[in-house]
């Protein structure tokens, strides 16, 4: 039944998610969705009851059962960059430091004659409101890996804009590739993802105006809160 239930919280998830059932649609009741996919209404109830706990459903007894999800347009899709998080606090997850391969030296523009080099890793957790947002990892240069080291544990300001201030450019995100993802078990805990709910996870590189790239950088973004529209002129394509 563990099974079934997933499986039904997956596909209702993604009705809701996709605006099949936009905002205010009334469900199905708890037997036509029994009799549609052909499991026990236990089954059914403990996927809704998971629906509403993520805030996806309001159910009134009597009433029924109806989307509630609202979603702000907090990003926007420009030729695969993705742009502008909401206000909200970044707090310090993870940080460290790890060799450089002669990959990453040739993606930063490292040179290869001076030994080993280290990149900087920091992983930040976005939240807005104290509700989890945005999972960002970042690999960054050596030539800015002091930027990581003065990282406070919480502050209001995105690593991104540190660098920006510091060197007077625009720093932005560039080159990304996009997809949809079950997250682990590690990254769902710290979203306060269903086990089994869709992400969007994107990864790119943070680059200066003048083409310097600072770092390496994939987010994974928690899609109770963000949706994405693509501008006009943008093109996607399969990778």
């Amino acid at each position: 039944m563990a099974l079934k239930f997933k499986s039904v919280f997956a596909l209702l998830h993604m009705k809701i998610i996709s605006g099949q059932w936009p905002e205010g649609y009334k469900i199905p009741t708890e037997m036509e969705l029994c009799e549609h996919f052909e499991v026990s209404r236990v089954t059914i109830r403990r996927a809704l009851d998971g629906l509403v706990a993520q805030g996806y459903l309001t159910r009134t007894r009597g009433r029924g059962s109806y989307v509630e999800f609202r979603r702000s347009l907090l990003g926007s899709v420009r030729g695969l960059a993705v742009d502008e998080e909401p206000y909200g606090t970044y707090t310090i997850v993870e940080r460290g430091r790890l060799a450089a391969t002669a990959v990453d030296m040739d993606e930063f523009g490292l040179p290869h004659d001076q030994g080993s080099q280290m990149l900087y890793h920091v992983r930040s957790l976005h939240t807005v409101d104290s509700s989890p947002t945005v999972l960002s990892d970042y690999y960054v240069s050596p030539l800015y890996g002091s930027f990581i080291d003065d990282l406070e544990e919480r502050c209001e300001t995105p690593f991104i804009d540190v660098v920006a201030k510091a060197t007077g450019q625009r720093c932005h995100f560039t080159t990304g590739k996009l997809a949809a993802i079950v997250a682990s078990g590690e990254v769902q805990e710290l979203l306060g993802l269903t086990n089994g709910s869709a992400s969007l996870w994107c990864r790119g590189y943070c680059c200066l105006d003048d083409g310097t790239v600072i770092a390496r950088c994939s987010k994974i973004f928690n899609s109770l809160f963000y949706e994405f529209a693509i501008e006009g002129g943008s093109e996607l394509r399969l990778v």
